[in-house]
């Protein structure tokens, strides 16, 4: 078993807990003005809360980054999970601070350094030499992500860095943007086990090094 570094979704879990946080303090100053402004109504202050809180996440902006971060911290954890089937020659290192962003995942063995990047979306998604599309909808974007983020970790690490963009849910089409592998999460491991050693026990050790700096 790989041996892993940090928490898979944390960043995310800490915006969920914020948005909870939010979301129950909203609920209590709506309590606690029935309580006060209408003492002989004191029996509708819970269900006045709960009605406040369920209007609020009736907000599409609010709706938008649970939704968001719920389905992004349930597929890095999934991922997460497959990564940790890799050998001990492994590590894995988890949410790791790029500066402004987070890289998912950062696997380091044998066949070199790899940005695995998860992404949680539903319907289909085609990976094609010229492009991305999910649900018919091209998005490049996030194939720019995944490049750039490697090309941050190169910066930071000094060795080559091997971008995989990996898709939790959704029904995929092709395994390859350019030069770019998309994976499912039970195709990762498999994936990178295929692959021959390029990187050296010092280089390994000196690259778990500085991740270990980078991970919150």
């Amino acid at each position: 078993m790989a041996r892993q570094i940090g928490k898979a979704g944390k960043t995310l879990s800490k915006k969920l807990w914020r948005v909870a946080f939010v979301l129950l303090a909203f609920g209590f100053v709506a309590w606690l003005l029935v309580k006060l402004l209408v003492p002989w109504a004191g029996f509708l202050a819970l269900p006045v809360a709960l009605l406040a809180v369920a209007r609020l996440l009736q907000d599409k902006e609010v709706e938008r980054v649970v939704v968001a971060s719920a389905r992004g911290y349930l597929g890095e954890a999934r991922v997460a999970q497959f990564l940790a089937q890799l050998p001990s020659t492994w590590r894995v290192f988890h949410d790791v601070d790029l500066g402004g962003e987070n890289a998912d995942h950062v696997v380091v063995g044998p066949p070199g350094v790899f940005n695995v990047e998860v992404k949680n979306y539903t319907g289909k998604i085609r990976a094609t030499p010229r492009g991305l599309w999910i649900r018919g909808e091209r998005r490049d974007d996030l194939v720019r992500q995944a490049w750039r983020q490697a090309h941050k970790l190169r910066e930071l690490l000094g060795v080559e860095v091997e971008p995989l963009l990996v898709f939790v849910s959704g029904e995929l089409e092709g395994r390859q943007v350019g030069r770019l592998p998309v994976l499912r999460p039970e195709e990762v491991v498999p994936y990178l086990k295929g692959l021959p050693p390029r990187l050296s026990f010092a280089q390994a050790q000196k690259v778990a090094e500085l991740l270990e700096k980078r991970v919150k």
